[in-house]
């Protein structure tokens, strides 16, 4: 998986996805949030505190940090990933539950990597190179314009990717998108 992962910082590539399967004891310990008990907040972490900023936006948000244990181990695990492969760059930590949209806009990040993954409900939507017109996605078009053909892919459950964002990808960064919820009951 990290060898997988990894392939994003090779020139050309925009987006690298680990499809590892889902845990019951994670998703057992997520049934219990609502969408707004965990408020999208962003915090800057690094590999000595993650553990405890994670714990302590837990607590700052009235969510016991001892019930989410398997959770916890598996995001310290993903931010040993990302910290290995993003060499040492300044990391934001952002974890929310949400009922609505996020950001239903194709876009590219204005970040040099990004690791996504979803637990619960539909995953990030995204876009091949060869699908989107960035003419039209730089010029602020509406999403059909920007999509050349097709339907965007998704990032399942539980799957890990790591996305590369427009600085230092000459703007080519992995458009994409959050996925529908909105009265979808995920």
């Amino acid at each position: 998986h990290i060898d997988v992962l990894r392939q994003v910082i090779e020139p050309g590539v925009n987006l690298s996805v680990w499809q590892r399967r889902g845990a019951s004891t994670i998703s057992r310990e997520l049934s219990a949030l609502g969408g707004s008990d965990l408020r999208d907040t962003r915090h800057l972490t690094s590999p000595v505190s993650f553990d405890h900023d994670v714990a302590a936006l837990l607590q700052r948000q009235c969510l016991e940090p001892s019930a989410f244990a398997h959770w916890r181990a598996d995001l310290r695990s993903l931010a040993a990933l990302f910290f290995s492969i993003s060499e040492g760059r300044d990391v934001c930590l952002r974890l929310f539950t949400t009922d609505r949209e996020d950001c239903r806009r194709l876009h590219a990040d204005r970040t040099h990597l990004r690791l996504l993954c979803t637990y619960q409900g539909p995953g990030t939507e995204w876009l091949t190179d060869a699908q989107v017109d960035r003419a039209a996605q730089a010029s602020c078009a509406p999403n059909e314009s920007i999509i050349r053909f097709g339907e965007p892919s998704r990032l399942e459950p539980f799957w890990v990717a790591i996305l590369k964002g427009d600085p230092g990808n000459s703007g080519e960064g992995l458009v994409h998108r959050s996925p529908p919820v909105e009265c979808s009951g995920q």
